[in-house]
């Protein structure tokens, strides 16, 4: 019969799992793929529509994301230290909020991410609208990640802005190349 398992083998296994699982939390969030991102203010744009204001933590750019005015409410309050439901359920269910990524814009009205939530090891990823998932880390206190393709196509610069009003930004086409001129 072979014998089992070494106790210093399976010791130095265990703390070789631990050490990698410390070392990717305290990672940034630019190097697991998103973009740290910090939420400034709720702003209204034309018909009253509430945007939210990303902030890039290590940059200048910044990221409109359209909210429902339900989820505008909630993260308004949460930008005043006003705490919410969502992590007091999640933590009575015995789990925690660990970011939200917002990751795509499926149409300039509708932005979507996930929510990615912790039951002890195990780690829970829920598609979600980025206004909820945003909304629920904010109140939890959680990072807020963005996908670094949507903030190239998506996300403005203060240079951007000047001279701009947020609906020419988007309307106005480039203008044509003029070869010879």
């Amino acid at each position: 019969m072979a014998p089992g398992p070494r106790p210093l083998f399976v010791l130095l296994v265990l703390a070789a799992c631990a050490a990698g699982a410390a070392l990717r939390w305290m990672l940034p969030a630019s190097s697991r793929g998103g973009v740290e991102m910090q939420a400034a203010e709720i702003v209204r744009v034309s018909g009253g529509q509430p945007v939210l204001v990303l902030v890039e933590k290590s940059g200048a750019r910044r990221l409109g994301v359209p909210v429902s005015r339900t989820e505008a409410v909630q993260i308004d309050a949460a930008l005043h230290g006003v705490s919410g439901l969502a992590p007091t359920t999640i933590g009575a269910l015995g789990g925690r909020v660990l970011r939200a990524s917002v990751d795509r814009a499926a149409s300039r009205e509708d932005f979507r991410g996930h929510l990615f939530l912790a039951s002890g090891a195990r780690e829970l990823r829920l598609d979600a609208s980025a206004g909820e998932a945003v909304c629920a880390a904010l109140q939890a206190g959680a990072e807020i990640v963005a996908d670094p393709l949507l903030l190239e196509e998506a996300g403005v610069t203060p240079d951007d802005l000047r001279g701009k009003s947020a609906r020419n930004r988007y309307d106005e086409p480039a203008p044509a190349p003029v070869l010879g001129i």
